[in-house]
């Protein structure tokens, strides 16, 4: 089976759980209206905590679990009759904090895919983290008072490579060419050419696999509709003109799920912070999916698959991981219904705590820095940047500032700017107001 940097190279939780395992009462739903106090420090959270999920799960991606078992403190292998009760959260989170590492060991050598130096220390991101960079850039180009759409987030794609800093690096432009070409044919068509040789039409990505493109690119849309799941839906769904097929509703319908995460009261359960956001991921579906007569909707489907496997593992991620090679024996790991699964099922087998969550999707394996990038982005929308050690955050900010001149903080108050603008006039093309 091709992992995603081989397939690439040779051509390129999801969040919502499914039905509750602890059996306690629903969670609350978030009001639709963010709170006046503490948001953008949410909002920090969710783009921080991206950019450290992927920053955990860089090093390890798609490595042989014999190499990666020979690692310092590498991410446990569970056995068989090994349970995840309370002793083994706890051990499991302290084993979490000691995992922050470079790409010396395993992927010394840059990817295009991957990190972009030469044995890369900690904190840099992947793909996963340069296409919100990517995004965050298109926010700028309507200026103000203008709408994006997908024809200029299109536009972000192909002048990303001119940005300085970019262009000043050694050996970055073929990086980015074996990284960015499938883009950037569907970004010329989308822009109006029709050279075959240099623009394709957007269905043809992947050959129409549905991928976890938008989960990679359109997280941090969610901070813009922040407590407005439809809105956010919408949002990913107007400019994912990279996702393809059911794909696409099922990485809108996880933005969704990040734009209820933010909103949730302070001081609710974990149990019931999940089941908040997993809820808004379930009914959030504004162009009616779920009415499709003869399909299932891919949401549910995949939120199904999740809440069984993690019924029938009784509480044993080695179980848990058991099914998940099954479910996805034939299938390409970073096809879109892969970290959406993986995430839920990890979160739930968690009973909501984050960052037991976020271990246990490094634990299984394969595309770690997808599955751990959605993880962290929902960690700290629902529970704020002070989640994660100070270490941390402080290796990803300046790891982005020093490679990609970008600074965490503007980038907040960049979507803190956008979210307010979104209740007075359209933001997103196609996607209305924001209620007052």
């Amino acid at each position: 089976m091709l992992n995603r940097r081989q397939f690439l190279g040779t051509a390129a939780a999801g969040l919502a759980a499914a039905e509750s395992v602890t059996g306690e009462s629903p969670a609350p739903t978030p009001s639709g209206k963010a709170p006046a106090s503490g948001l953008q420090d949410r909002m920090y959270g969710l783009l921080l905590g991206g950019f450290i999920g992927d920053a955990l799960g860089g090093p390890i991606e798609f490595q042989a679990p014999e190499a990666v078992a020979r690692l310092s403190d590498p991410p446990r292998r569970w056995v068989r009759g090994e349970r995840l009760d309370a002793a083994a959260a706890e051990a499991t989170k302290a084993r979490l904090l000691r995992q922050w590492r470079s790409y010396a060991d395993l992927r010394p050598v840059p990817e295009p895919y991957a990190h972009w130096s030469a044995s890369a220390p900690a904190g840099t991101i992947t793909d996963d983290s340069r296409h919100k960079l990517v995004l965050l850039e298109a926010l700028r180009l309507p200026g103000a008072g203008g709408e994006l759409d997908a024809r200029l987030l299109a536009q972000a794609y192909l002048e990303w490579p001119v940005r300085p800093e970019v262009r000043a690096r050694p050996g970055w432009n073929r990086l980015l060419q074996d990284w960015l070409t499938e883009w950037w044919y569907a970004a010329r068509w989308l822009q109006g050419e029709r050279d075959l040789a240099r623009a394709r039409p957007p269905e043809r990505m992947w050959n129409g696999l549905a991928t976890c493109c938008g989960q990679m690119t359109s997280l941090p849309l969610a901070a813009i509709y922040a407590g407005a799941p439809t809105h956010a839906y919408e949002a990913a769904f107007q400019l994912g003109f990279f996702d393809n097929g059911w794909g696409r509703d099922l990485n809108a319908a996880l933005v969704a799920g990040l734009a209820a995460a933010l909103t949730v009261p302070n001081g609710s359960s974990k149990g019931a912070a999940w089941r908040a956001v997993s809820e808004a991921m379930r009914t959030t579906d504004p162009y009616g999916h779920s009415q499709i007569p003869w399909c299932e909707r891919s949401v549910d489907r995949w939120l199904g698959v999740a809440g069984r496997l993690v019924r029938e593992s009784d509480r044993e991620p080695a179980r848990l991981f058991e099914g998940l090679d099954q479910v996805f024996r034939d299938t390409v790991k970073w096809e879109a219904q892969v970290p959406f699964v993986v995430v839920a099922a990890c979160w739930e087998l968690a009973d909501g705590d984050p960052l037991v969550a976020l271990a246990l999707t490094l634990e299984w394996g394969h595309d770690t820095d997808s599955y751990a990038q959605i993880a962290g982005a929902l960690a700290g929308a629902l529970h704020g940047p002070e989640l994660f050690p100070v270490a941390w955050k402080k290796d990803v900010e300046a790891r982005l500032e020093a490679d990609y001149g970008v600074r965490v903080g503007q980038e907040v108050e960049l979507l803190a700017r956008l979210h307010s603008a979104a209740q007075v006039r359209s933001v997103i093309a196609g996607v209305p107001l924001i209620p007052g």
